[in-house]
């Protein structure tokens, strides 16, 4: 099952939504980090402990075009890092900076897209991928098209529900539809969950707490010990989001709204 996190531009936080539910994934996990604006997943929780020559770059070279997609999906393994944190976690970390994102042709995507898209058949793994925010015509669209499921993080308030309206429309466009489309509500704020998928109208995937303490340490690398992490709100929410996510109804939910 391949999962993609996106967001609009009001920030709402994809990067530790996505470090959230990987860390707390019921099973191994491959994470991609997929922000063609330039990746903070390593920077954040990762900062100083994995070394930067292996991600996306290095795989994109390596996985040249005419490779089958599942031979692509096992080299990711190659150019992934194991999470001191969560040893069943692999991370592809991204592009850097923006330039090196305009490097990453849309071949490269396509490709990333199909090998993400087997890694469960491929070697035994969920696929999650941060996808930045959408907020030009540039992105990552091929990973976007090839996901199982897109989760649009949303903060319940006017502003961050504006911006993840426009992103809807963009998805639309480049999806074709938005069945495979969900909210992701993160944080409080003056609305109900409910009321803002329904004002995006999408079908509500879940909810996770602001959690300054947590989201510090993912995003930033701020020091938490590893239990105070394991019981915080933020990795309990999104150990029962995943457990969700993962569920045969779930999935069965999912491939019947995308078949239609």
């Amino acid at each position: 099952m391949l999962t993609v996190l996106t967001s609009g531009k009001a920030a709402p936080g994809v990067t530790t939504s996505t470090w959230a539910l990987a860390l707390a994934w019921p099973g191994p996990l491959l994470v991609a980090d997929c922000d063609p604006a330039g990746g903070d997943m390593a920077p954040g929780l990762l900062a100083g402990r994995i070394s930067v020559d292996r991600g996306l770059l290095s795989w994109s070279t390596a996985a040249r075009r005419g490779v089958p997609a599942r031979q692509a999906a096992t080299m990711l393994v190659e150019h992934a890092v194991e999470i001191p944190e969560q040893p069943q976690v692999w991370l592809v970390p991204g592009v850097t900076t923006a330039a090196q994102g305009t490097s990453f042709t849309a071949e490269a995507w396509e490709r990333l897209g199909s090998a993400l898209h087997t890694s469960s058949a491929s070697i035994g793994r969920d696929a999650l991928v941060d996808a930045g925010r959408l907020v030009t015509e540039r992105g990552c669209w091929p990973v976007l098209r090839a996901a199982d499921r897109v989760l649009l993080a949303v903060r319940p308030s006017v502003r961050s529900v504006h911006a993840a309206q426009d992103a809807t429309q963009r998805l639309r466009h480049e999806l074709g539809d938005l069945a495979k489309v969900s909210a992701l509500v993160v944080g409080d704020g003056p609305y109900s969950a409910g009321e803002v998928a329904k004002a995006l109208d999408l079908p509500l995937a879940g909810t996770l707490p602001y959690d300054r303490t947590t989201a510090q340490a993912l995003s930033d690398g701020a020091t938490v010990s590893p239990k105070t992490l394991r019981r915080s709100a933020l990795l309990r929410a999104a150990s029962s989001l995943g457990e969700t996510l993962t569920s045969p109804v779930e999935a069965s939910r999912v491939a019947e709204a995308v078949a239609g």
